[in-house]
């Protein structure tokens, strides 16, 4: 598994479980390894903050439930006082029990009046079972609220984690990223870019023959989108991508592959293997004809045309050419 975390220490890389390489043992693969946990560390922290997100919203309606849950106690409270008042027993004299005692009219009105103290005491009854039923909801949403702003601590501080995790990987990136494109493969120079003699049809080399075992893997130079698959012509099993930097169109070519690994329409990654060095098409031994074309791949037989030599514009991950400059 790929080292998670790398930071440039010297004129090596330092690794976080402990061991330390030099930029040339860095591999293509680990490029793309880091993208690939940059794109899946980005992906969570937004997860995060979503999560963050909905539990203010979340914290918010419980505010809300509050708010209108203290309304009702507080008029619930209210109507038990007024209760209470209505209920406080009246100071009755001697003279009046008497004559309640005696005349039908007066038995009538305290019979009355009894029930209406029965009524009223039903009603405080019921006051009470709701003013209690409000309150256990209101501790109800005391709890949620808490156990919601544990979350929202927490999470937090995992956004926060996650954003020094991220950072932490774009550095690692940028320090293994070359600063264009991906020199991809690794072999001997067979013939460089610029004037040719003619013998093969053509007076001007616009591109990089890498010489190499057959099967030796090929990489994508940098991130874009497959153009072009072919197997036919001079340049063999051969394929195009284009690529978009800092706005502008660039166009890389692989000529002679003994095998393709993507097909048309496909998008890569830098550093991603593509396919195998070989010798299909016009080919004299096994090798990889490398282009880079500013904009449009336009070819011209005499001239450099779009082309721009390779090795004014490739390297390898942590910076060094990995292409023996030897013929």
């Amino acid at each position: 598994m790929f080292k998670k975390l790398i930071l440039t220490a010297g004129v090596g890389i330092l690794l976080f479980n402990g061991q330390t390489a030099s930029a040339s043992s860095l591999t293509p693969n680990d490029l793309v390894n880091t993208k690939q946990s940059i794109r899946t560390a980005t992906k969570q922290k937004h997860e995060v903050k979503q999560s963050i997100q909905a539990i203010k919203t979340k914290l918010k309606q419980l505010d809300r439930q509050e708010k209108a849950i203290q309304t009702k106690i507080n008029g619930t409270s209210e109507q038990l006082e007024s209760f209470d008042e209505q209920l406080k027993p009246e100071e009755t004299s001697l003279f009046a029990k008497v004559v309640s005692s005696v005349f039908p009219s007066a038995k009538a009105e305290a019979a009355e009046a009894e029930e209406e103290r029965n009524e009223l005491m039903k009603k405080k009854e019921e006051a009470s079972k709701a003013l209690n039923e409000l309150e256990d909801k209101q501790q109800s949403i005391a709890k949620k609220r808490e156990k919601y702003k544990t979350a929202y601590t927490q999470k937090n501080k995992q956004y926060k984690k996650q954003s020094n995790y991220l950072s932490e990987l774009k550095k690692q990136y940028q320090s293994m990223v070359p600063d264009r494109f991906l020199m991809p493969a690794t072999g001997r120079l067979s013939q460089g870019f610029g004037a040719a003699g003619g013998e093969n049809g053509y007076t001007f080399h616009n591109g990089l023959d890498i010489a190499a075992k057959t099967g030796t893997p090929i990489y994508a130079a940098a991130d874009g989108k497959v153009t072009q698959v072919s197997s036919s012509g001079p340049y063999g099993k051969h394929m195009k991508i284009e690529h978009t930097i800092d706005g502008q169109k660039w166009t890389t070519v692989y000529a002679h592959m003994n095998r393709i690994d993507v097909k048309k329409g496909q998008t890569v990654l830098q550093g991603e293997q593509i396919g195998q060095i070989g010798t299909t098409g016009n080919s004299t031994g096994p090798h990889l004809h490398f282009e880079v074309h500013k904009g449009n791949y336009s070819f011209s037989a005499t001239s450099a045309g779009h082309a721009i030599n390779p090795m004014k514009v490739a390297e390898r991950v942590g910076g060094a050419s990995p292409v023996k400059q030897t013929l």
